[in-house]
């Protein structure tokens, strides 16, 4: 019989002093040997998957280097790089890392009702990754001493593994809902695909998690009767934290349904933040009362979790605050129930294609943080230094450079849903001029990982306001088209909008486009209107055309590629629905030609 300092004070009264007694506290009858070796193996297998999307990455990396590089000398001429090098990697490309589940629906929703929706399949790859993961952790939780001839004794060392497994899977979880996960410019995956495995790693720990409480309930009542477990909660600090820490895990696995968290998402993101720092305080002291060996997990946790709000309010700060200047921001009603918002920031920051912010605006929504897309930032000179000049002239450049990109102000376009854009619209619609004026802030900028540089060809599709994710992909496009920096020479943007009036999100930044030198030799532009007010005229210049209906992406991809220069890149932004339509078209074509597909989403 264990020693009675062990037991909690009070319980050897109400619990039989039998066999079950010794299994229903601390780590005896639980498997630690088992834990840990089930512990190791995990790692093992997320190292095995880790390092070889490194390797990966690191290939793609060099491979599309070299090709950028390989192309600066004549870039009209890209031949070589207009087919596939190798079979295998068309292959996969095809069949895995780009594939849906099954057909072609990925990121077009479930929606049972225009209000109730159940969310998106994951993709073929995603879909690979989670099963292992989902039936590795099973197995370990079903790899138990068997053969014991006490059913207490086998419920303790279920008890040991699955507390041991989800305060595991908790170090992933938490690490892969992270913004500023290193994971993500590492291997050059969006946090839409993390926050994926974030919600299934969250489903796992949590699934865990109850089994642990209730290996411990099983054992506790056996012993004890119901008395002897409410004494255990009232008494013993861990137990009760630990209880608190596993309801708060089962609020959040109801909370966090597809369904509730699309319907009322602002409303779920903040509860959730509530439930997470509840179960995270409950884990950690469950963990300290008994001096378990997980502790050191717990630490590892908030370790991340600090930097990660470190690195947020650093960004937060040095951008939108000096002294007592904050960031001023304008928001403009827009036609199609969109508004254009423009930050004044009170420091420069260096625009990248392909970014995203998160804004922040106190004045509608004094806590929420939301994600959007950089539309425009006009780039400023800043005079380089006299060190860069010697340089310049040493590297034998005819004209050193005058000047660094950078941009004190940042435009967004953001389409009036529900919450924020709805109450952003309505304000802006309302007040004069219908134009507002506030304070916020901006965080970021994160994403934009996927250079085009080294594509001779590219295909820049956008639905709605999903533009805002490609002009600036335009902007840079045709500068390295006109200076040589790049392997751009075809550009072709398809943009599909429900009425001409759209046109006026981007209005004063596509002038300056169509104003740039050499536009007219490198970009073509195909509006597509899907509920025109009147007859269009299919020309509108030589190099931009405006249909009505929606595009035929499979058609328009056929023409690009007979006419591609190198290597070709579709990309796009758009609604679910229409993403996946792009991507069914690209993968027709990949193994035939050297073709990559990027989606930019927002599935959160």
């Amino acid at each position: 019989m264990p020693s009675s300092s062990l037991i909690p004070r009070g319980l050897l009264d109400v619990w039989k002093p039998a066999k079950d007694l010794e299994y229903s506290h601390g780590l005896t009858g639980v498997d630690q040997d088992g834990n840990f070796r089930w512990v190791h193996v995990t790692i093992i297998l997320f190292l095995a998957v880790l390092v070889p999307c490194l390797i990966l990455c690191l290939i793609n990396s060099v491979h599309r280097h070299v090709r950028h590089l390989s192309t600066l000398t004549n870039p009209s001429k890209q031949n070589f790089w207009k087919y596939p090098r190798t079979r295998w990697w068309p292959w996969m490309q095809r069949n895995i890392f780009t594939a849906p589940l099954w057909n072609k629906r990925h990121n077009r929703g479930f929606q049972i009702s225009s209000a109730i929706d159940n969310g998106t399949l994951p993709g073929r790859w995603h879909a690979i990754i989670l099963l292992v993961y989902i039936s590795t952790n099973v197995a370990y939780c079903l790899a138990l001493p068997w053969n014991r001839p006490e059913a207490a004794s086998v419920s303790a060392a279920l008890r040991g593994r699955s507390g041991t497994l989800a305060m595991l899977n908790l170090v992933p979880c938490i690490l892969f809902a992270l913004r500023n996960n290193p994971l993500i410019p590492l291997l050059g995956i969006s946090y839409d695909d993390f926050n994926l495995f974030h919600r299934w790693s969250a489903r796992i720990v949590i699934v865990e998690a109850i089994i642990h409480t209730l290996a411990w309930l099983v054992n506790a009542q056996s012993a004890g009767g119901w008395a002897a477990v409410n004494d255990a909660l009232r008494q013993e600090e861990s137990y009760t934290w630990g209880m608190v820490g596993t309801l708060a895990f089962f609020f959040i696995l109801i909370q966090a349904c597809s369904p509730l968290r699309h319907a009322f998402y602002e409303t779920f993101l903040n509860i959730h933040r509530l439930l997470v720092i509840l179960t995270l305080a409950g884990t950690y002291l469950h963990l300290e009362r008994h001096g378990l060996p997980q502790l050191p997990w717990m630490w590892v946790i908030i370790a991340m979790w600090a930097a990660e709000w470190t690195v947020r309010l650093a960004r937060i700060f040095y951008l939108n605050v000096s002294g007592r200047r904050i960031t001023r921001i304008k928001v403009e009603a827009m036609p199609g129930e969109a508004c254009r918002v423009t930050f004044d920031l009170v420091r420069p920051w260096t625009p990248r294609p392909g970014c995203h912010v998160h804004m922040y605006m106190p004045l509608l929504a004094w806590h929420s943080s939301h994600p959007f897309s950089v539309a425009w930032s006009p780039e400023d000179a800043v005079p380089v230094t006299e060190k860069e000049k010697t340089l310049s002239v040493l590297e034998g450049q005819d004209q050193p450079p005058t000047a660094h990109p950078t941009s004190k102000q940042i435009s967004l376009i953001c389409r009036a849903r529900t919450g924020l854009t709805r109450k952003m619209y309505d304000r802006a619609a309302e007040s004069p001029h219908e134009t507002f004026y506030t304070w916020g802030f901006i965080e970021g900028p994160y994403g934009g990982h996927h250079s085009l540089d080294s594509y001779g060809t590219t295909v820049l599709v956008a639905g709605g306001v999903g533009i805002t994710h490609q002009v600036m992909y335009i902007r840079h496009l045709i500068q390295g088209f006109h200076t040589g920096t790049t392997a751009t020479q075809r550009i072709l943007l398809v943009w599909t909008i429900p009425s001409s009036e759209c046109l006026e999100w981007i209005r004063p930044w596509m002038d300056e486009i169509l104003r740039q030198p050499g536009r007219k030799h490198c970009l073509r532009i195909k509006l597509f209107i899907t509920r025109p007010k009147k007859k269009l005229e299919n020309s509108v210049s030589t190099t931009v055309q405006m249909f009505p209906g929606r595009p035929n992406l499979k058609t328009i991809l056929e023409e690009e590629t007979r006419e591609r220069v190198g290597a070709m890149a579709v990309t796009v932004c758009g609604s679910g629905a229409f993403s996946d339509e792009v991507r069914a078209a690209t993968r027709v074509r990949m193994g035939d030609v050297s073709v990559d597909f990027v989606e930019e989403a927002f599935t959160y």
